[in-house]
């Protein structure tokens, strides 16, 4: 024991030599003086390291300032240049996704998922730095998360497999419909929308009808189990139960975390939720908007889900019907494509009819002061020549 302490002693004294502070003889002699010694050195230490870490703080805050200045540029100022190549990327995406659905069935989900990792941290900065960042805690982003927990954590859980079937092919699909998705294709932000709506039930369509038995058994277990009883097996009530498990779920966080902790926000216009821009845009004047509160939040929540049950309804011949399935498929593939043609005539149609007219009123302001100045011109020339003719007269 006496040797370690002196060991210690020795350490504490190399290490005050090394950084700088020269200790007295009768301190070195004194064991008081050691610990005194000792408690200086590891303060002086603590301080050092508080110090290295707030210049790491502050060279991170300088680095991530940078990085957000070049992002903010590229997404908010600068968008031609990300618009120009996002067009391409998307076009590609779209021939990537048919070939693997038809070619290599078994890599979908991945694609899916890498894609899914690729399109939600730019929504998620976009979004924050618009002040809608609340759109991201909406049942369809839960469902997607509920996806991958499916895909590549519980991929044995029959329930779950279902409950995210009737999600994809109910709300999500119906979504494109209801919310417009259009499929605007060099728009980082309509495509993501798409991407969100629409990738869910193109992944649970092959996981479902383009895999092959061995494949499903050995990546996907939930939905030989789903069928292993009756091919034509679609409990209707079960499924009601847990979808509606999972839409419970989703409701109390979205509650909890949104309506009830950041009410004051949302309160003030700081920030914005699918309710407060539902009931001041689209059914302001509708009679349950203008009830006193929580009664329109509650009939929101409960028409939601009244929603969520409806499109489910027909999940059965989704999940029943390969062609049916992929017919509905490209039902909803037409609309977001119909919504993305309409945006583009309808958008740029205006705009060039705006130019035009602006070109036009300026084209006749120039005729009108070419048309003024010619008869002011006149009329000096009337003047100077009557002035001409009495000087000659004279």
């Amino acid at each position: 024991m006496n040797g370690n302490n002196s060991d210690d002693e020795l350490s504490i004294k190399s290490a005050f030599f090394n950084e700088g502070s020269v200790p007295s003889f009768l301190e070195l002699l004194d064991s008081t003086s050691i610990n005194q010694l000792a408690n200086r050195y590891f303060a002086s230490k603590i301080l050092k390291e508080r110090a290295d870490l707030d210049d790491w703080k502050q060279k991170s805050k300088n680095s991530f300032k940078t990085i957000d200045l070049i992002l903010q540029k590229a997404f908010f100022k600068e968008t031609t240049k990300i618009e120009k190549i996002f067009y391409p990327f998307t076009l590609i995406n779209i021939f990537f996704i048919g070939f693997i659905m038809g070619k290599f069935p078994e890599w979908f989900h991945v694609y899916y998922t890498c894609l899914l990792l690729l399109l939600m941290p730019i929504r998620f900065y976009t979004y924050y730095k618009t002040n809608n960042h609340y759109y991201l805690a909406d049942l369809c982003y839960f469902v997607n998360a509920l996806c991958l927990v499916y895909i590549w954590i519980w991929p044995n859980s029959v329930n779950l497999y279902q409950s995210c079937f009737a999600f994809a092919f109910g709300s999500l699909s119906f979504a494109v419909i209801t919310w417009r998705n259009s499929f605007v294709i060099h728009s980082i932000d309509k495509i993501t929308s798409c991407f969100i709506h629409m990738m869910p039930p193109c992944t649970f369509y092959i996981i479902h009808h383009g895999l092959t038995r061995e494949l499903q058994q050995e990546r996907f277990p939930a939905v030989i189990k789903s069928l292993k009883h009756d091919s034509e097996h679609w409990d209707f009530k079960y499924n009601i139960l847990w979808t509606s498990f999972y839409y419970l779920i989703w409701q109390s966080l979205y509650h909890y975390f949104i309506t009830l902790k950041k009410s004051a926000k949302i309160k003030s216009g700081l920030r914005t939720t699918s309710f407060t821009y539902l009931t001041s845009h689209n059914f302001k004047n509708v009679w349950l908007a203008k009830l006193p509160a929580p009664y329109p939040m509650i009939a929101y929540t409960l028409l939601q889900y009244c929603y969520q049950l409806t499109t489910m309804s027909l999940c059965g011949i989704w999940f029943h019907y390969k062609f049916l399935a992929a017919s509905f498929l490209c039902f909803i593939f037409l609309c977001a494509s119909y919504n993305g043609a309409k945006y583009y005539i309808d958008y740029y149609g205006k705009k060039f009819e705006k130019e035009l007219k602006a070109v036009k009123m300026q084209v006749e302001n120039l005729q009108q002061e070419n048309a003024q100045l010619n008869s002011k011109l006149n009329n000096e020339y009337k003047i100077n020549g009557s002035d001409n003719s009495s000087e000659l007269s004279e």
